[in-house]
Formats: structure tokens, C-alpha cells, sequence
């Protein structure tokens, strides 16, 4: 369910117990933003170490990010922007969005990039599939380089014993003490970041050629996979994953992402859109019975 701007929740009817159970944490708009439900990043993901950044050769003027401790801009530009419904389906099992900008941004490389979402859930062999497919058409001649992900967060109900996390990930890319990534990456195992914990205390980023996160609530009997499918010719692939806990452990936002955190300033797999051109990326979120 979304209001427009944010994904508000999203709950799921076990086919066995008929019991439901909500997979996105409920957005909650009494608190920041970035605590509940789901959202969009763009131009940036998580973390860009400067408190000021160019995009398109422009210092950035239109609007003021939201900003952590350190003074750096967070989680891009659009997560709270507003949406306008361009379809939906019959069955209320999808639809399509586009992400309106703001007058303020007429005059900068992002006014010329329009951005729509497609939502859509089937039932299949494997479980109750939602796809979040995110197209982004670049209406100017100007090429323009930017980084996309998205932060969902699972809800965990505070029991986190309840749960096991599975990564099947390739690496646990180090990150300094601002949680910005080390340039060169130096990179862990992933079992080292496990610790033999059920959900443990994260704020870590991965990479993995063939992404796939897997939450298993063992005493109700379901698990919750995150994945990024493995991309066609020209399509945005979404290899990168920042995992973050809550504090109360009452949910985990498992974020894939094009991009690492800082990548407007390091470069580190932006992807270069050119003018008149258009491109896609997609994630997944799958949950089944177990």
C-alpha cells in the first residue's frame, strides 16, 4: 500500500495458518523519513561524504538534503517526493508512478531526467513475488551520471530471536568511521560480519554478483528473500546492498543499490545515462511459506 510518496506497508496472508504478518515495516510519518516503510534514493545512495556535491557540473542549490551528524547529504533527493498514478491495474496487483519534481529543480541536470516506478505482485511456484522495475528517461541531450537504490525495511515484530539471516553475498565492503566506503575497497568475509548472531547490530555494506538476502522467521514459519535479478543488455544492475538494523531490532532495511554510498565523489560504478536515451533497473522481494 502507498500513499504516493511512500510505501505505507505491505502485509502478506499465510497460505497455511491464514495468519498475516507485515513484511514492510508501516510507515510512520510522526517520525524521520528514513525509519519506516520504503523509499527511493536518487542521484545519491546513503551517504555522500561533502556537504556540498555537483550534479551535472552544477553545485546542487534547488533544495536542501536531509543531512546527517557529519553534515553530509543522505539517502538522495526523492525519497519524499510525490508520485502521480499513470496505471493501474484491474486487479490492484500493480501499478505504475511518476516521481514529480519540484518548480525549484527547473533549472538543473535532474529536471531533465524523468523517473517512473512499476509495481507489481503475482503468485508463483515460489511464493507471493513483488517486482519494483524503476525507469529513468533522460529528456535532454546533456548525459548525466547518478547512482539509484531503494530502502526497504522488513519488519521484525521486536522478536528478532524469531529470525535467521541468510547472505549470500560475495563481500563485506569495509566502511570508515563516517560509514562512508575505503577507497580502495578493502573488503571481509561475510561470516565475520554473521558473528553467529540470529539478526545482528548492522550497518554494513556488500557487494554480490548475484545479490540475494534471505530472512527466515523460524517460528511462523515463512522467509522473506531480497534479490536483484541478474540484468538484461543495457538494464542498471543492483549489486550493492547496505544492511542496516533498527536500534529496538523491530526491523532491518536490506538496501539494494547501483551504487556504493559516496559514489557521486569516487565515481565507483555511477551509471553514465545519455542524452534522449532511457534505462531500467529492478529488485525483488519474495515471500513463501516454509
Amino acid at each position: 500500500m502507498t500513499d504516493g510518496t511512500q510505501w505505507i506497508s505491505w502485509d502478506w496472508t499465510h497460505p497455511t495458518t491464514r495468519e498475516t504478518f507485515p513484511i514492510i515495516f508501516p510507515y510512520d510519518k510522526k517520525i524521520s523519513i528514513f525509519e519506516s516503510g520504503n523509499f527511493l534514493m536518487f542521484p545519491w545512495v546513503n551517504r555522500h561524504a561533502s556537504p556540498e556535491f555537483l550534479i551535472g557540473g552544477k553545485k546542487w542549490e534547488a533544495s536542501e538534503p536531509i543531512r546527517d551528524s557529519n553534515e553530509f547529504p543522505v539517502h538522495g533527493l526523492v525519497h519524499s517526493l510525490e508520485r502521480k498514478l499513470l496505471k493501474l491495474r484491474q486487479d490492484g496487483k500493480g501499478a505504475e508512478f511518476r516521481v514529480i519534481f519540484p518548480d525549484s529543480w527547473r533549472d538543473s541536470a535532474l529536471s531533465g531526467i524523468a523517473i517512473r516506478e512499476e509495481y507489481s505482485i503475482e503468485e508463483t511456484l515460489s511464493g507471493t513475488l513483488l517486482t519494483v522495475k524503476t525507469k529513468f528517461n533522460n529528456l535532454r541531450s546533456d548525459s548525466i551520471r547518478f547512482a539509484y537504490g531503494y530502502h526497504p525495511y522488513l519488519d521484525l515484530g521486536k522478536k528478532e530471536e524469531d529470525w535467521k539471516l541468510s547472505l549470500y553475498l560475495d563481500k563485506n565492503l569495509e566502511l570508515n568511521e563516517n560509514l562512508v566506503p575505503i577507497q580502495p575497497f578493502i573488503s571481509n568475509s561475510i561470516q565475520s560480519v554473521l558473528d553467529g548472531e540470529s539478526i545482528p547490530k548492522l550497518d554494513h555494506l556488500f557487494y554480490g554478483k548475484e545479490p540475494r538476502v534471505v530472512l527466515e522467521n523460524l517460528k511462523n514459519k515463512y522467509s522473506v528473500t531480497i534479490l536483484s535479478p541478474p540484468p538484461e543488455e543495457g538494464q542498471i544492475p543492483l549489486n550493492y546492498y547496505q544492511i542496516y538494523t533498527k536500534p529496538d531490532h523491530s526491523a532491518i532495511a536490506v538496501e539494494p543499490c547501483s551504487a556504493p554510498g559516496n559514489a557521486l565523489l569516487s565515481g565507483q560504478d555511477l551509471k553514465e545515462l545519455k542524452g534522449h536515451s532511457e534505462t531500467f533497473g529492478e529488485f525483488r522481494i519474495l515471500v513463501r511459506s516454509a
